[in-house]
């Protein structure tokens, strides 16, 4: 029998990475359909080492997904979609932009969705409020190619196998991640083994990079970090040689002198919750190239997040960015404070 559940909308804070728990819509048979997503407000204090201080607030984080489920033959078929508001956002714009769309059947998933990178560290990191730099310090970073157009993920038990489109257009393959993930105890650890075809010149060569991330819980706290290694990760981490990769990414810029360029980064990050309702985290990260400038980025935050209500958040962050060689950067200190209503 096909029935509709009654919806609710509210205002809303937090810029994680996690989905909020949906409502369903209709259910008809073995066929769910489900709505969710979040209303989001932010207001930013930019206090840059150089230049003027400056206040912008914005709403573009806003999203909204649907996704439905449906049994067949025994198999569990899923097929999701999700949009934000940054389209257009470099030009001051708040047009609709496409996150997600993709469909999962059993371990396989197939489409637009998170690279195999982010994967293999979001789920272990410190929560973080900001949207834009959320990943610095790891292999993911959070830069244009966190989510490729096209990309396959496998996966069996702990194991999973990610072939994504290449950040480089001339590549022959996809780039490629294989990760495993698993828990000893109150230790939870991902290891992750990532190659790509990177832009060298006029040629190219294959880089390849180790991550390593973890989070050990101590009572209701807990402790985050992670480390990662390699040539032609520049890309996906968003620091290269030199500069930091803009809204737009960019595929030239693992290599120097006709060498790939090695980077090393890491995180350390804690989170304690001071009650059910008020928890904060605190969080440095940290990347240097092996070029000639020493290109390296370092950030460290502190927040807190009240959930005033059990959807609706209220959150407020500290953070501090040091680019000591990335001139082009806006380096300094900023603060958020923001509002989020999950549905």
């Amino acid at each position: 029998m096909l029935y509709i559940k009654k919806l609710s909308f509210g205002l809303a804070v937090l810029g994680a990475c996690v989905q909020a728990q949906a409502i369903e819509l209709v259910t008809n048979g073995d066929t769910t359909l489900s709505i969710g997503g979040y209303v989001k407000a932010e207001g930013i204090f930019y206090s840059p080492d150089e230049g003027e201080s400056e206040f912008k607030g914005n709403a573009r984080q806003s999203r909204i997904n649907l996704k439905t489920t449906k049994k067949v033959d025994d198999k569990k078929l899923t097929g999701f979609i999700e949009g934000d508001f940054y389209g257009n956002a470099a030009n001051g714009g708040s047009d609709l932009r496409l996150r997600h769309a993709y469909v999962q059947v059993d371990d396989l998933t197939v489409g637009k969705t998170w690279n195999g990178q982010f994967l293999a560290v979001f789920p272990l990191l410190t929560e973080q409020l900001d949207f834009r730099g959320t990943g610095l310090g790891t292999i993911s970073g959070g830069g244009a190619d966190i989510r490729p157009d096209l990309t396959v993920h496998y996966t069996h038990k702990g194991l999973r196998l990610t072939a994504q489109q290449p950040v480089y257009e001339e590549a022959n393959l996809p780039d490629m991640v294989v990760s495993y993930k698993n828990n000893i105890s109150d230790l939870s650890y991902n290891l992750a083994v990532t190659a790509r075809e990177a832009k060298n010149g006029d040629d190219s060569d294959v880089g390849v990079g180790v991550s390593l991330a973890g989070k050990l819980k101590l009572g209701n706290d807990s402790l985050h970090a992670s480390v990662f290694n390699g040539e032609g990760m520049g890309v996906y981490s968003t620091v290269c040689v030199g500069k930091m990769l803009g809204a737009t990414g960019a595929a030239d810029c693992d290599a120097e002198n006709g060498e790939l360029v090695s980077q090393t980064g890491f995180t350390v990050g804690y989170r304690h919750k001071f009650s059910e309702k008020l928890l904060s985290n605190m969080r440095y990260g940290e990347i240097n190239v092996d070029d000639a400038a020493d290109t390296s980025v370092n950030v460290k935050s502190v927040n807190l997040v009240y959930n005033y209500l059990p959807d609706l958040d209220f959150g407020i962050e500290w953070r501090d960015r040091s680019d000591k060689t990335l001139s082009r950067v806006k380096k300094g200190q900023q603060v958020e404070i923001m509002a989020k209503y999950s549905f």
